[in-house]
C-alpha cells in the first residue's frame, strides 16, 4: 500500500506527461467538478424553494384551524363561532403547546372614485405571530392593530395599490355586507405588502379585528380559531388528535356543537405536492450527474493506463503484484477526483453565496411565487454529498483499474 501510494504521486499526469494523459486528466477533473457542482446547486435550490414556499404557506394559514360548527342534521356549517372557556379547554387538552388565535375573515369591496376591487379582510386576535406579515412590507409600516390610533388602519398588497392607484397614507372606503345590508368603513392605508404568492396578493388585506367586530354584535364572534406554534412534523397527528377530542366533547355533551378541524397539509396540498415533485427532479439530476462523472472517470483512467503500459510492464517485471499496480492507478484517479471535488465545491459554494447576496438569478413570480432563485446552504447535505461522491468514485474506478493489473509484462515491454 505504501509503495503504491508513493509511486502514484510520482506519475506525471500534467506537465511532462503525454498529451492524451493531460487531456484525460482535464476531462476527469472537469467531469467530477461539473457533476458535484450541479448536484450541490440542485440541493441548494430544492432546499431554498421548499423553505420559502413553506414559509409563505404557513404565513397565510395556520398549521391547524378550528372551523365554525357543523350541523350533522342539516349538513351545513355556521359562518361564525363563539369561543368560550369550554372550547378553549378542550383545545388546550388536545394540543397544549398551541397558541389559540381568533381569526376573522370577511369579504369586502375597496372603492375609489374610479374603480373598485373585491378583497378578503383578515384580522388576527391576540397571540398572533406577525413576523411573516412584517417581512413582506415594501412601503409604509405594519400598524399596531391593538392600539386605538391604528383602529382603522389596513395593509393592502402592491397588486391592489397598483390597480386602484393607492399609496400609504391614503384613505379609502370599504364596503361590507352584513345580514344583507351594506356597511361602509373609511380605512387608512398604513402599509403595502408584497409576497409574490399568487392569488393571496390579489385578495388578502389585513385589518384590525376590532373593525371586523364592530360590523356585527358586540360579543366575540370569529370565523376560525388558528392554532399557531405547532411542530411542522406533527401537524397531521395534532389535527387528528384535536378532531377526536372535539368530537368526544360533543358526544358527551361537554360541547353543544361539533367543530370540524382542518390543517395546512389539506388547505395547502397543491403547494406541498408541487414541492414533492422537486425531490423527484433532484433524483433524476443526481442519476444523470453520476453517469457523467462515471463516464469521464472511466474514460480518463483507460487513457492514462494505455499511456503507461510500458511503465506497468516494467513494474510487473520488477516483481510488483497486480494488486499493487491496481492501487497505483486508483490513487492516481482519486487524486483527479479530489481536485475535481475541490473545484466543484468552490464553484457551487461561490454561486450560492453570490446569489444569496445579490439575487442575480431572477424568476417570474407569477409562475414560481418568487422573484429570484432561492439558494440555501445545507452543510450536512453537502458533507454527505461529498462523502457519497468520493465513495462512488472509488467504486467506479475499481473495474477499469483492474485492467492495469492484468497487463502481461512481456507484452507490455513490446507495446511501443
Amino acid at each position: 500500500m505504501n509503495f503504491s501510494y508513493w509511486f502514484s504521486n510520482r506519475l506525471r499526469i500534467r506537465r511532462g506527461a503525454p498529451s492524451s494523459t493531460v487531456t484525460g486528466a482535464v476531462i476527469a477533473v472537469a467531469g467530477v467538478a461539473l457533476a458535484l457542482m450541479v448536484m450541490e446547486l440542485s440541493l441548494a435550490v430544492t432546499s431554498g424553494f421548499k423553505n420559502e414556499i413553506e414559509r409563505k404557506v404557513f404565513g397565510f394559514d395556520a398549521p391547524v384551524t378550528v372551523l365554525p360548527p357543523y350541523d350533522y342534521n342539516t349538513a351545513t356549517s355556521a359562518v361564525e363561532l363563539h369561543p368560550g372557556d369550554t372550547l378553549s379547554a378542550v383545545i388546550a387538552s388536545a394540543v397544549p403547546d398551541a397558541a389559540q388565535v381568533p381569526v376573522f375573515r370577511r369579504h369586502a369591496i375597496l372603492k375609489t372614485d374610479n374603480d373598485f376591487m373585491a378583497v378578503e379582510c383578515v384580522s388576527h386576535g391576540p397571540g398572533h405571530e406577525d413576523s411573516f406579515e412584517r417581512s413582506n412590507i415594501v412601503d409604509g409600516s405594519w400598524p399596531d392593530f391593538n392600539t386605538p390610533a391604528d383602529a382603522d388602519s389596513i395593509v393592502i398588497s402592491t397588486v391592489m395599490a397598483d390597480r386602484l392607484g393607492l399609496g400609504t397614507g391614503d384613505r379609502i372606503f370599504m364596503y361590507f355586507f352584513v345580514d344583507g345590508n351594506p356597511k361602509a368603513r373609511r380605512a387608512f392605508i398604513a402599509g403595502i405588502y408584497r409576497s409574490n404568492f399568487g392569488e393571496y396578493d390579489k385578495s388578502i388585506i389585513y385589518s384590525p379585528i376590532g373593525m371586523m367586530q364592530r360590523l356585527g354584535s358586540d360579543h366575540l364572534a370569529v370565523t376560525a380559531i388558528a392554532l399557531e406554534g405547532l411542530d411542522k412534523d406533527n401537524i397531521a397527528a395534532d389535527a387528528d388528535r384535536l378532531q377526536q377530542a372535539l368530537l368526544s366533547a360533543y358526544r358527551s355533551g361537554q360541547l353543544s356543537e361539533a367543530y370540524p378541524v382542518t390543517d395546512i397539509l389539506e388547505t395547502g396540498a397543491v403547494f406541498f405536492n408541487w414541492l414533492d415533485l422537486l425531490d423527484t427532479n433532484v433524483v433524476v439530476i443526481f442519476i444523470l450527474m453520476i453517469a457523467v462523472a462515471a463516464f469521464t472517470l472511466i474514460s480518463s483512467l483507460f487513457i492514462i493506463i494505455l499511456d503507461r503500459v510500458t511503465t506497468i510492464g516494467i513494474l510487473r517485471s520488477l516483481g510488483a503484484s497486480g494488486q499493487a499496480v491496481n492501487r497505483i492507478f486508483i490513487f492516481v484517479a482519486l487524486r483527479l477526483v479530489g481536485l475535481g471535488m475541490i473545484i466543484g465545491n468552490a464553484l457551487s459554494i461561490g454561486i450560492i453565496a453570490l446569489q444569496r447576496a445579490t439575487h442575480f438569478l431572477k424568476l417570474d413570480p407569477d409562475m414560481y411565487y418568487l422573484n429570484y432563485v432561492p439558494l440555501e446552504f445545507n452543510w450536512t447535505a453537502i458533507l454527505m454529498l461529498n462523502t457519497g461522491t468520493a465513495v462512488a468514485a472509488w467504486l467506479i474506478l475499481i473495474l477499469p483499474a483492474r485492467l492495469a493489473a492484468r497487463v502481461d509484462p512481456a507484452s507490455a515491454m513490446r507495446y511501443e
